[in-house]
C-alpha cells in the first residue's frame, strides 16, 4: 500500500455573521487567482481541495517544505490580509491508497 506524505496548512475562517459572508465574497475571485498561480508557480505541488468550506480550508505540500515558506503563502493570501483567517494549523499528514485486487 503506497503511501504519500505531505504537510498540511489549515486555515480556519471566520464565520459568524452575514458580514464575513460579504467580505469574503468580495475578495474570493482574487483569494481563488492567488491561489493557482502559486499552485502553477510550484509545479503543482501545492493542491487545495476544490470544494471550500465556509469555515476553512486545507492546503497540501510536499512534505520537504518549511512552514516558513507556508506561512508565506498564507501571510500573502487576500483571505489572511482581509482578516478572514482565525486560525493556522501545520501539521504532517499521510495519504494511504487502497487498492482492491
Amino acid at each position: 500500500m503506497p503511501s504519500n506524505k505531505r504537510k498540511v496548512l489549515v486555515l480556519h475562517y471566520i464565520f459568524n455573521n452575514s458580514d464575513f459572508l460579504m467580505k469574503r465574497n468580495e475578495i474570493r475571485h482574487d483569494h481563488l487567482v492567488y491561489l493557482r498561480q502559486c499552485s502553477k508557480e510550484n509545479g503543482g505541488k501545492v493542491e487545495f481541495k476544490a470544494s471550500e468550506s465556509l469555515s476553512g480550508k486545507s492546503f497540501y505540500w510536499p512534505l520537504t517544505t518549511s512552514d516558513d515558506e507556508m506561512i508565506q503563502f498564507m501571510q500573502e493570501d487576500p483571505y489572511y490580509k482581509a482578516g478572514i483567517v482565525i486560525e493556522v494549523l501545520i501539521y504532517r499528514y499521510t495519504v494511504r491508497e487502497r487498492y482492491r485486487i
